[in-house]
């Protein structure tokens, strides 16, 4: 059953478990749970669709590296999935090594425990099991570089794909314009009795179930725990103070750009750093694509005399004199782009701003900052693609003088994979939730999504946040 918060505020029965967001691991989670016989609350705050008005509660104040993350997150049913590209990648067994970086432990779970539900998370993503996953490039490289293989959802939109069975499913109740605002712990503080909820008309009500789910995401799920602070002061699940902690992203750095010997390939590669080279470098891992700029683009009101000077500058070969219009690619040359892996580190972190959001609840302050770890990883992995597609004899790599001065500052961006705040440990010194995604100290509250990952790897965070997801739905049916 579907229901508007706004119009029913009343919610007078007790359910075995409450799921807080419809993104991809709330909706997984609860109709896997609803599949068990279990009788579930499904919560979204925002509406059926986009508006001005709920995407508002997601501003930010940023002290950091900037990840834009209004921008990069949705707060309607369905959640980011609204504008997921659809790119999917599982995790390497791998990424699952529990070698310690940045003196913070990796994954208490291995390869093996996600691994029976790879082929249930690529049903939901509506991808082709059978076809699997495959590259779209031979292996010209000599070493260190594999071709990527990944598989490309339609994008699977969660709202539309599963909307209308939530509404018909007798033991799912979701209510939407239902934000979730604080947690009502026992006496012992050991366990959660009431969620408590309202609209933007602050008419409240509260949750009762056997157990609670948090699935709001990287930014949202720390926040609210520290604003769960009433009845301990520095929020729920935070005894060690690693809520918020450990905020990683996946890095996409202009390497710089190159030039295949074969003029006539226009073909784009993608390759994957191969564990080897990883372990050797004692870096983290790296997906770099290389993509042929087929025509000189420009923007804006000036964009016709762009284009001219542009072009002009490239017949002449001359595009890296003419700095005054801006920097830019030949038709021809190639941009290098990344996602590579962030590793985890205290620093980078979601805490509480002083500011407050229009039901006075205390928005994040964001501070995304990337270590000399990941500044090693950055410059070995530039450096070593450089060489190798070199000694390939595919052409020539130009690096960004970034990539071998130190005292240069790295450039770098995002790709909108909000991962680590709530991280998974079973030491409560290194993390949120244990092996099985329930919050360390409080015996029925879990947490679904990126923000459990221990590491993220350089594989995009959809596909294991399904498999994570029907893991717990697994273990919460007995």
């Amino acid at each position: 059953m579907l229901f508007d918060f706004n119009m029913q505020t009343t919610i007078d029965k007790v359910y075995d478990i409450c799921i807080v967001g419809t993104g991809p691991a709330g909706i997984t989670l609860a109709r896997k749970l609803a599949q068990s016989g279990k009788r579930i609350i499904l919560l979204e705050a925002g509406g059926l669709d986009y508006s001005e008005q709920s995407q508002n509660f997601y501003e930010c104040e940023s002290v950091g590296n900037d990840a834009w993350p209004k921008f990069t997150r949705l707060r309607y049913f369905g959640g980011t999935s609204n504008h997921w590209s659809g790119r999917c990648r599982p995790f390497d067994s791998s990424d699952f090594d529990s070698q310690k970086i940045n003196g913070l432990p990796g994954w208490p779970i291995r390869y093996s425990a996600l691994e029976p539900y790879l082929r249930e998370a690529m049903e939901i993503l509506d991808l082709n099991a059978e076809q699997g996953f495959q590259a779209i490039n031979d292996d010209f490289l000599n070493s260190h570089f594999n071709p990527d293989a990944f598989s490309q959802s339609p994008p699977t939109r969660f709202k539309a794909k599963y909307q209308s069975e939530i509404e018909a499913a007798e033991n799912i109740d979701s209510f939407y314009h239902a934000t979730a605002i604080d947690l009502e712990l026992d006496q012992l503080k050991r366990s959660v009795h009431k969620l408590k909820i309202t609209n933007y008309k602050e008419k409240q009500a509260t949750v009762k179930a056997d157990k609670f789910i948090l699935c709001l995401g990287g930014i949202e799920t720390p926040r609210f725990l520290l604003n769960c602070n009433k009845q301990m002061t520095s929020g729920v699940g935070n005894a060690t103070d690693m809520v918020g902690r450990c905020f990683m992203e996946h890095l996409n750095v202009p390497m710089g750009s190159f030039i295949y010997r074969d003029l006539d390939n226009t073909a784009d590669m993608q390759f994957y750093a191969d564990d080897e080279f990883v372990s050797d470098k004692d870096i983290g891992k790296s997906n770099i694509s290389l993509g042929i700029v087929s025509k000189v683009k420009s923007y804006g009101r000036t964009k016709a005399v762009k284009n001219f000077f542009k072009n002009i500058a490239c017949q002449m070969e001359i595009e890296d004199k003419v700095q005054f219009i801006s920097d830019f690619k030949c038709p021809g040359m190639g941009n290098i782009s990344t996602l590579l892996e962030q590793s985890p580190n205290l620093d980078s972190r979601v805490s509480l701003s002083h500011d407050t959001d229009d039901l006075g609840i205390n928005r994040a302050k964001f501070d995304w900052q990337i270590s000399d770890y990941d500044r090693k990883t950055i410059r070995e992995t530039g450096l070593a693609m450089a060489k190798e597609f070199s000694r390939a004899g595919l052409g020539v790599v130009r690096l960004a003088d970034f990539m071998l001065d130190e005292s240069i500052d790295i450039q770098f961006g995002h790709h909108a994979h909000h991962m680590g705040t709530t991280r998974m440990s079973d030491d409560p010194r290194y993390g949120v939730v244990d092996k099985n995604s329930k919050v360390h100290d409080i015996d029925n509250l879990y947490v679904a999504g990126s923000s459990v990952f221990s590491t993220g790897g350089a594989c995009n965070p959809t596909m294991p946040i399904v498999q994570l997801s029907l893991r717990l739905a697994d273990h919460l049916s007995g």
